[in-house]
């Protein structure tokens, strides 16, 4: 960072001065030795002094502690400064450590945007054994997909309907399908939102079934880390410089966890599906299986409260991990969030029964969900005839 004039050291130093610097750092904040070179005419015990101001007025946050310690701003950063932090290398960004105040629900989805998401759902199908059918294959396939799987939807339809393997591709991606199956089976059945549940859910989504495929690959557990939350498993985010809570004999990460449920319960229920969604992952709950047990469990409150679920059918893969490294490293939501209603838009078009005018004259998604999304991100109302058919204007 670099500051246009150096103050003497008689100079008075401005709040606004330093709130522009942290501003000018960046997303990534700044550390206290690299401010004081910047206004190396200002005393240290001044610019401390500001600092703390600043924090206790809300216009700085401090993240972490000692030396440490950097400074960010708190007001919301343009989501192109975002992506540009993000295109510093991993080792190259500074080392964040986990932030106990983000597994609280703010930063969350507004209020308004879930009222109209929830306004989208006019013509949803019935949550019956049929559309459970289409559902295992949709959210098995494209959860599968986010993890790496090579698996088509035609491949998963074969697999889950008729068992019937695709002898081309590696057993681990069949058998990262067929959890994903019974883990929704599972959920389909209880609906229950406790810590039990996840981890349940957690040990289905991990399970080896004593393959001897499964036990060199990523997406698997032996039996004695599934189904708990992880107490001497140190977990460490490929491509990240965020490091998850570690604190071995302590209990912390299952109590952590009790508080998400705790918290989650008390959310409406698409907040709370986005909630856990984001929090689970950013804990790190588990030694593996995080983020697919995070995308089930969004379902859970989504389900108890008769909405239709999120399928992750075309969840933009780039856009995820990149929304998901942005809530872990900065504690911003807006690229997760994005990702988030377009995601939930596709899976209500796809969950719902359209009426006759959009079948006969043909269902372009590409054209369809585009409209619904820019009407929950800004409550516009549609102008083409067939998305304000969908949306009953």
């Amino acid at each position: 960072m670099k500051v246009s004039c150096q103050m003497s050291r008689s100079s008075s130093l401005a709040l606004e001065h330093v709130v522009t610097a942290v501003v000018d750092a960046g997303p990534g904040g700044v550390e206290p030795e690299v401010l004081a070179q910047a206004f190396a005419g200002v005393s240290r015990s001044t610019l401390n002094r500001r600092l703390r101001d600043l924090v206790v007025l809300g216009r700085v946050k401090a993240l972490g502690q000692g030396r440490a310690t950097r400074y960010v701003s708190a007001a919301p950063f343009p989501v192109e400064a975002v992506v540009r932090y993000f295109e510093t290398d991993w080792l190259a960004r500074p080392a964040v450590r986990f932030r106990d105040e983000l597994l609280r629900p703010d930063p969350l989805i507004d209020a308004d945007k879930v009222a109209r998401l929830k306004r989208l759902q006019g013509k949803a199908r019935t949550l019956d054994r049929k559309f459970l059918a289409d559902f295992l294959i949709d959210f098995s396939w494209a959860s599968s997909v986010l993890e790496g799987s090579t698996y088509s939807a035609i491949d998963t339809q074969a697999l889950i309907e008729y068992g019937q393997r695709n002898p081309d591709k590696p057993v681990e991606d069949a058998l990262l399908i067929l959890n994903h199956k019974n883990a929704i089976e599972n959920l389909w059945g209880q609906r229950e939102l406790s810590v039990a549940a996840l981890c349940r859910l957690q040990s289905l989504l991990t399970d080896r079934h004593g393959l001897p495929e499964a036990e060199d690959s990523d997406h698997f557990l032996p039996e004695a880390q599934r189904g708990r939350p992880r107490e001497f498993e140190d977990v460490r985010l490929g491509r990240s410089a965020y490091s998850p809570p570690f604190r071995p004999g302590t209990g912390y990460v299952g109590a952590a966890l009790a508080e998400i449920v705790t918290t989650a319960a008390r959310l409406e229920s698409v907040a709370a599906a986005f909630f856990l969604m984001t929090r689970i992952p950013y804990l790190q709950a588990f030694a593996n299986g995080n983020k697919r047990t995070a995308r089930l469990a969004a379902n859970i409150p989504l389900l108890a409260a008769g909405l239709l679920p999120l399928s992750f059918v075309d969840f933009p893969k780039a856009d995820y991990v990149a929304g998901m490294a942005a809530f872990y490293e900065l504690g911003d939501i807006q690229i997760i969030e994005r990702v988030f209603i377009q995601g939930y838009a596709r899976s209500i078009v796809r969950g719902s029964d359209l009426p006759a005018r959009l079948r006969v004259t043909g269902l372009r998604m590409d054209e369809l969900v585009p409209e619904l999304v820019r009407f929950v991100q800004a409550g516009h109302l549609p102008e083409t005839a067939n998305a304000a058919a969908f949306l009953g204007e």
